[in-house]
């Protein structure tokens, strides 16, 4: 009878979904990103919207209620000072706790009337550990955005970015799920991303594949 008793325990333990989650996991992410930039200005435009302290009337020949919007500028070339973007981002989880992305961008540099196309790439790396339906994550970003300068069609301009990143994953089916992440750094100074996203592959710990 103790020899049943081990070999149903061990049965059990072999067909028990905790044995047999997967380990590793490609994946890939559609989501958006908003971002607080500082973009850079052709020449007489003003950068974020804002005016140059030499353009501000002298507060003693104003109402209050000009004096409340001085510092922005109703030029239709002066975008804020931020960017939004669609990103696509493939990753690699394993299990030991590796995480590597490689993340592609294409949206508008600045928010409002003015704004020019914006289009970037990226790599991160970082670690990762499941909790349940949780994937929590931290990770180091480097990468780099493209736009056209603001004011001057003909400019160019290509930053340098980098990032550190905290966020997590929400599984809401075996493959299926949710991610957010905060970042800030250098380049994108501050902000954040929602996406969805799938496991394309899956090896689980006992090289099955689902």
């Amino acid at each position: 009878m103790r020899t049943g008793l081990v070999a149903s325990a061990l049965l059990v333990a072999a067909l028990s979904p905790s044995a047999a989650r997967a380990q590793n996991r490609v994946s890939v992410e559609i989501g958006g990103v908003v971002s607080a930039y500082d973009l850079d200005t052709a020449p007489g435009a003003s950068r974020s919207g804002i005016r140059p302290a030499s353009t501000i009337p002298d507060p003693t020949s104003m109402t209050p209620m000009s004096m409340a919007v001085a510092g922005v500028s109703t030029s239709g070339h002066n975008p804020a000072g931020a960017i939004a973007a669609a990103e696509v981002r493939p990753s690699i989880l394993t299990d030991g706790g590796l995480l590597f992305a490689v993340g592609f961008r294409a949206g508008k540099a600045g928010l409002g009337d003015g704004a020019t196309a914006l289009v970037g790439g990226d790599l991160s790396i970082g670690y990762q550990h499941r909790f349940g339906h949780f994937v929590p994550f931290i990770k180091g970003m480097f990468g780099f955005n493209s736009y056209d300068e603001i004011g001057n069609p003909r400019g160019h301009i290509m930053d340098l970015r980098l990032d550190a990143v905290v966020g997590t994953r929400l599984y809401v089916t075996p493959k299926a799920f949710l991610a957010a992440a905060a970042f800030a750094g250098w380049g994108d100074r501050y902000g954040g991303t929602l996406s969805v996203g799938a496991d394309l592959v899956q090896f689980y710990r006992r090289g099955v594949m689902p």
